[in-house]
């Protein structure tokens, strides 16, 4: 009998009856005593006449318990929300974990302000002893932190005024969001879809006409709520701004290098990059849109593939395919996603009373990650199954770390993900060798790229114009969609005449309370892990050895630091971005040449 490879993935292993696990809320409670007993024993050390680094130690210990801890119950309550989304007692999960986070940060504002009050000359000896030297990068970054920022009880009344301040707008941007309906004709019949699907069928409706309906319907809507989101945003960025003010922070942009843990001169040098390809970019849309016989274009033109793939791959191919390209790598990548796939860590199932979209979810104790999305028997799902396995395996590598050494940056993030993105998808369009099939497979490759080259940096620019003005007052919705319409027309003027002038209003990360300037992380991310796929392209020996090392310093070094001491590179010079797009940039040349006869 043929062995089929399942779909659906196996939380019981971890906590047996999932979201109702007798095991997990014994988990909790032990999670709860750790934080307890931490900030006790943080309140013993505060109390101390002098500095003691073996009792710092000691809470530094307890916090990394606790932190791994909350990360694995935070991560499986959203899994088992996941795969059900009419499970109750899942969300009943996510209350409790985001309770037990606000305690954790509690404790983390206080072993902060413990880090700033260490004098200089015992602070240098205490990082450098060897139990805590793996530790060091982190609590070095944390210490500097808090001397940036207000006392700890001023930081601390920040935090506690942004659950009905920062958090709370964003909190509301959501509630507003989801409660939009858009009437859509679908399968005949009239209906009212939720934002989401309405975008969906914008870009992946069956017909142009039914896709333009959709863009106008959602266009529709979103104008009469203009004026409230408007509203929403305008309170997101002037808490952010008189927080900045508060802490005598002049640069704007000084937090979002923080998380990211990137100089501004390299993300100026990145811009620069992209923008020395923007002719080449704009020709492969022009061209796009010549192929599609299309004089007058839409914004959702530029998503909707012109060419496109009959064939559907079932799950049991990709499997093939992706454990296939991952042992070419090496067998330690392919040896972990053969376990992924036998060891069930993977929901892929398509069927009712499931989540939308995908992710990678962590969980450290148990040293594992599970992996969600619906597959529908197509390449995209490949792609997208690929690069959530290049998550699962960054978790491997940083889950034998400290928990403090695990704590990546938000842009490397995405180190691994796009690498096996990468990794997959070229090996495929390599083996295409029907024509229309291979410009297909391009079109993936260039439509997900552009994402990250021209949409995003285009959101940033936005952004940084949206504070700039917004530190001088109030903005309206007709002033943020010109602010929206200056960047947009800056590539797409002349070809695309109906712009997404109301993005602002359904792109969740320009209202993420922790993350300021949270798109422009997923251009770095896609851009440094290009550059390391092209040095893997061009040094394959003893490679995967290095890159593993990379991955393992990926909570341990600034980008900057992962560039030169990796790939002998200096990310604040245009050089390494330029080369960082080669794969991008190859297959629109590729594209380009290929429907010359178009």
């Amino acid at each position: 009998m043929e062995q089929t490879t399942a779909q659906t993935w196996d939380l019981t292993s971890l906590y047996d009856g999932t979201s109702q696990s007798v095991e997990l809320k014994a988990f909790i409670a032990e999670l709860r005593h750790t934080l307890e007993q931490a900030a006790g024993q943080l309140e013993s050390y505060r109390q101390m006449e002098k500095s003691d680094g073996d009792a710092l130690l000691e809470v530094i210990d307890q916090f990394q318990t606790a932190l791994l801890g909350w990360e694995q119950l935070d991560d499986f309550a959203i899994c088992a929300y996941a795969e059900n989304v009419a499970d109750q007692a899942s969300i009943a999960l996510m209350d409790e974990s985001a309770a037990l986070k606000a305690s954790l940060a509690s404790l983390q504002i206080g072993l902060d302000q413990a880090f700033a009050e260490f004098p200089d000359a015992e602070w240098q000896a205490f990082t450098a002893a060897g139990c805590v030297q793996e530790l060091s990068f982190y609590l070095n970054e944390r210490r500097q932190m808090v001397k940036d920022r207000l006392p700890v009880e001023l930081e601390r009344v920040i935090s506690a005024l942004s659950v009905n301040g920062l958090s709370g707008w964003e909190q509301q941007h959501e509630l507003v969001l989801t409660k939009l309906r858009v009437s859509l004709e679908l399968d005949g019949k009239r209906q009212d879809v939720s934002i989401g699907q309405a975008l969906n069928e914008a870009v992946n409706g069956k017909d142009r006409e039914s896709r333009l309906q959709a863009v106008r319907a959602v266009d529709e809507v979103c104008e009469t709520h203009a004026e409230t989101v408007a509203a929403i945003l305008n309170r997101v960025a002037g808490s952010r701004l008189a927080i900045y003010e508060q802490r005598g922070w002049d640069n704007k942009l000084k937090e979002m290098l923080e998380h990211n843990r990137i100089q501004e001169a390299s993300i100026d040098a990145m811009l620069t990059a992209i923008d020395g390809n923007r002719d080449l970019y704009r020709a492969y849309i022009e061209r796009k849109l010549k192929v599609a016989g299309l004089e007058q274009a839409s914004w959702s033109d530029l998503e909707t593939p012109v060419f496109s793939l009959s064939d559907k791959v079932d799950f049991a191919a990709v499997k093939t395919a992706i454990s296939k390209q991952f042992h070419q790598f090496s067998d330690k990548l392919g040896n972990f996603a053969d376990r992924a796939f036998d060891q069930d860590w993977i929901e892929a199932e398509n069927r009712p009373g499931k989540a939308e979209g995908g992710f990678c979810a962590s969980m450290p104790v148990a040293k594992e990650s599970r992996i969600f999305l619906t597959y529908r028997d197509t390449y995209q799902d490949l792609v997208t199954l690929a690069h959530e396995l290049g998550h699962a395996y960054h978790n491997y590598i940083l889950h034998d770390e400290p928990a403090l050494a695990q704590q990546k940056g938000v842009s490397v993030a995405e180190t691994a993900s796009t690498f096996m993105e990468n990794l997959v998808l070229d090996a495929v369009i390599d083996q295409t060798q029907d024509e229309s099939g291979r410009l297909a497979m391009l079109e993936m490759k260039i439509r997900d790229g552009l994402k990250y080259v021209v949409s995003v940096p285009n959101m940033f620019r936005f952004e940084k114009k949206f504070y700039e003005q917004r530190a001088s007052g109030m903005i309206s919705a007709e002033q943020i969609k010109t602010l929206i319409a200056e960047v947009e027309n800056d590539i797409y003027g002349g070809l695309v005449e109906e712009l997404a002038l109301h993005k602002w209003m359904f792109i969740g990360h320009f209202y993420d309370a922790e993350k300021a300037f949270y798109n422009i992380p997923y251009t770095i991310g896609y851009l440094f892990s290009n550059g390391v796929y092209e040095q893997a392209k061009q040094q394959p020996g003893g490679f995967p050895e290095r890159y593993d090392a990379l991955l393992r310093d990926s909570g341990k070094m600034t980008v900057e630091q992962l560039g030169e001491y990796y790939l002998e590179a200096d990310i604040t010079q245009v050089a390494f971005w330029r080369d960082a797009q080669k794969s991008l940039t190859s297959a629109i040349e590729e594209y380009l040449e290929l429907t010359e006869k178009h």
